[in-house]
């Protein structure tokens, strides 16, 4: 019985079970003993125990120590870039050498490209000299105005020096009779009649003696133009269809009878005459690009 105890002792903690009280008999001289035996049995089996366990708690690794954490770490913020400037506007190229000098023979415009149609960047009068750079186009010629570049119809430029352009003189107005003033004939012209219906009151006298004094040279006439907004549109304008001398003699004429007749202007050959004007006083028109739009084909005649 002792050794049963033991064991169980040895093995883990003692548990006491209540056990239900008995009544038991004397115990014996012999019984006594082996109690007593039992008692002083179970006191060393606590001390083994206790024992063990020290043993054991002296025999176990100790833990490692615990490193800190490291905070983790913050990305520090994106720099902001500096605001880039916007680059300068490049410089214009610089004009092309100049590689000859030309005469002008009459005053012309200059235009940004070879074309009648594109920019006037600049006017030359006659007898002026310019600079070129040798490019051509379709007829045009480059020249070099300083810093600025453009083109001028080739036929307007010589190598030579032209000679000075005379100074037109009104012609004598021939002996006229009264009764018969080509100003103030009311005799119907058979070129173009249909063109009177639409024509003002001074607008018809240019017609008629124009027809009157020169309808021989004179190939057509024009008149009233739908939607134009100038004279034409309004009745106040005629076109004599005629070229060459025969229409500075035209123009002469009408020149001398410009108060008679209530003429404001006349264009001839993309030059301009004002009323009022000395006959010689004409002025060069910018260039609009054809021989009917520049007036080398007819005279205008506009009217008040």
């Amino acid at each position: 019985m002792g050794i049963a105890v033991a064991a169980t002792m040895l093995a883990g903690p003692l548990f006491l079970a209540a056990v239900p009280a008995t009544t038991a008999a004397p115990e014996t001289p012999a019984e006594l003993s082996l109690t007593a035996e039992t008692q002083q049995f179970d006191t060393s089996a606590f001390a083994a125990r206790d024992e063990a366990q020290a043993s054991r708690g002296q025999d176990r690794a100790a833990l490692p120590p615990v490193a800190p954490v490291a905070p983790a770490p913050v990305a520090p913020p994106a720099p902001v870039p500096a605001p880039v400037p916007a680059p300068a506007p490049a410089p214009p190229p610089p004009p092309p050498p100049v590689v000859a000098q030309l005469w002008v023979t009459t005053a012309v415009n200059v235009r940004s490209g070879p074309a009648a149609g594109t920019e006037r960047v600049g006017y030359l009068e006659a007898l002026d000299q310019v600079g070129t750079s040798g490019a051509t186009a379709d007829g045009w010629t480059q020249v070099v105005l300083g810093e600025t570049v453009g083109w001028v119809n080739g036929k307007y430029l010589s190598e030579t020096e032209p000679a000075p352009e005379p100074v037109e003189q009104p012609a004598a107005a021939p002996a006229e009779d009264p009764s018969d003033t080509p100003g103030t004939s009311d005799a119907p012209c058979s070129k173009n009649p249909e063109i009177e219906r639409s024509l003002k009151g001074n607008a018809t006298a240019v017609y008629r003696a124009v027809c009157a004094a020169f309808g021989g040279s004179v190939s057509a006439f024009g008149g009233y133009r739908p939607g134009d907004g100038g004279d034409h549109g309004s009745g106040r304008a005629v076109d004599v269809m005629v070229s060459g001398e025969a229409g500075w003699e035209i123009s002469r004429f009408l020149q001398a009878r410009a108060g008679e007749l209530g003429i404001t202007y006349l264009i001839y050959e993309q030059q301009i005459w004002m009323a009022g004007s000395p006959a010689g006083a004409w002025e060069y028109m910018e260039d609009r690009g054809g021989a009917t739009a520049n007036h080398f084909d007819h005279v205008h005649v506009s009217v008040g």
